[in-house]
């Protein structure tokens, strides 16, 4: 009778205030459910790294003192080029990472923190 209560149900299987699960325990369920594995940095590194770089070179794009950009010659419109043709690649990474967040969960990493990077520097 003592196992139809809340109680009872607690003394039957051994439970204690303050009882923590054990650390195997939890480990094994982080492992079955894919949370596990601690995030690589190398993504997140690369990431900032181009969106830093093409951030500047859209900001230099804009700004009349740079040596690339609008009226500059050819170096400029090359340059410029290049940052454009970044921009609208990132973004095109960014929504294809969107897409595959589940399977390549690293190309979300880089794509987001890329882009993140890349409206911060260029904003700024």
């Amino acid at each position: 009778m003592s196992g139809k209560t809340f109680e009872g149900q607690l003394t039957r299987i051994g439970w204690e205030p303050g009882a923590r699960p054990r650390p195997e325990l939890v480990d094994d369920i982080l492992d079955y459910h894919g949370r596990g594995g601690r995030r690589d940095i190398g993504p997140t590194l690369l990431g900032v790294a181009f969106g830093a770089l093409l951030g500047l070179l859209l900001k230099g794009m804009a700004l009349d003192g740079s040596p690339w950009g609008a009226g500059k010659g050819l170096f400029g419109d090359v340059i410029g080029a290049i940052a454009l043709c970044g921009f609208l690649g990132a973004v095109l990474v960014a929504f294809l990472a969107a897409l595959r967040a589940k399977t390549q969960p690293e190309l979300l990493q880089f794509a987001s923190i890329n882009l993140l990077t890349l409206l911060i520097v260029y904003m700024v």
